[in-house]
């Protein structure tokens, strides 16, 4: 069954004790997340552009440009982190399962809750306060990229950082309700098939 229809089924027939404002909360949280991953998504046609545009330029004329270079790995970078909240919807993130196969339901959610209120907030907050500051620095100051001549204007690439951090913390909020509601329940809100990488 596919996450979209456990979900679904989830959401329809609520039952128990879990707040009827919560299955709202984790689906606008969701819908946002899809909506804002596929979104950042479109950023990979730019890539194909411009790349493509440089390698027509640089090998069928013998031009190549000066901004195809920087401007590949900032926009390939800023999907890259911008992306993060999204591969948590779909469970792509990296987990160390040696033993967690072996885990009932509601144990998984008791170390996930765990894991997410005392090591992924704390760890997202550090990180957004401290490259907010950067990227607040790189705006100030008027930082360039010294990587080409092209000198490419810095702080929309850095401002990326604290957005990520932001976009994960919103999904991770999603997250939480949903450890709780396998932590209450025994049993997932929703199946993610494991993503192979």
């Amino acid at each position: 069954m596919s996450a979209d229809t456990s979900s679904a089924s989830v959401a329809s027939n609520p039952g128990g004790e879990f707040p009827r404002a919560f299955y709202s909360i984790i689906r606008a949280i969701d819908r946002f997340t899809d909506v804002t991953g596929k979104l950042i998504a479109m950023s990979m046609l730019f890539l194909v552009v411009t790349i493509s545009y440089e390698v027509v330029m640089r090998y069928g004329f013998g031009a190549p440009t000066v901004w195809v270079y920087e401007s590949s790995f900032m926009v390939n970078g800023a999907a890259f982190m911008l992306g993060s909240g999204y591969a948590l919807l779909k469970g792509a993130h990296v987990r160390t399962d040696i033993y967690w196969e072996n885990y009932s339901e509601r144990k998984k959610g008791i170390v996930d809750l765990i894991s997410y209120l005392l090591f992924f907030y704390p760890a997202m907050i550090t990180f957004m306060l401290i490259s907010y500051d950067d990227a607040l620095h790189s705006y100030d100051t008027g930082e360039r990229s010294q990587e080409s001549v092209w000198r490419a204007i810095m702080w929309p690439f850095r401002a990326t950082i604290p957005l990520a951090a932001l976009l994960l913390m919103i999904q991770g909020v999603s997250e939480v309700l949903k450890c709780w509601y396998q932590v209450q329940f025994g049993r997932e809100f929703e199946h993610k098939e494991k993503i192979e990488i």
